[in-house]
């Protein structure tokens, strides 16, 4: 997908394993604590984008070859620490650790027209899951925190 590799994604559930596929993932891996035991070490990773953040990040490190990268940059479990962090027992060595948070600079120096116009003309696919008016927005953010939007959450005003 887009230049990658091997492309493995994870989610809770196998039934988004066509959504996960029709945007360019090899395979789709059944997230329940132990990915990395579902790698084994042939299978494993050079590089990990962990969207979920401190609850599965161990597990991520794990999935990793030897000079191999993990950035972690999402916080979507809930968990904004760990409950105790021993960084010599936690990152394997040779494997790498970074986050990236993203600021106003990043977002000021996204490359919004090139993105929509890759979007318009197909290149780039969006999975559009479900669309609320802003009177809904409650709704909307329900959808969010629950994941049953299926894809990008639209909000119309």
């Amino acid at each position: 997908a887009n230049g990658a590799g091997r492309v493995v994604g994870t989610s809770r559930s196998l039934s988004k394993e066509g959504l996960l596929k029709g945007n360019g993932f090899d395979e789709v891996i059944v997230d329940d604590g132990a990915v990395a035991a579902k790698l084994g070490q042939a299978g494993k990773v050079d590089k990990v984008l962990e969207l979920v953040g401190v609850t599965t990040l161990e597990d991520s490190l794990k999935c990793v070859n030897e000079g191999g990268i993990v950035c972690m940059t999402g916080i979507v479990g809930n968990k904004w620490a760990f409950d105790e962090f021993k960084p010599m027992e936690h990152i394997p060595t040779t494997v790498c650790l970074t986050s990236y948070a993203g600021g106003n600079e990043d977002v000021l120096a996204t490359p919004l027209d090139k993105l929509c116009r890759e979007v318009k003309e197909g290149r780039m696919k969006v999975q559009i899951g479900k669309v609320f008016k802003i009177d809904d927005i409650v709704k909307a953010h329900e959808a969010m925190e629950e994941n049953k939007a299926g894809g990008k959450i639209v909000v119309l005003t």
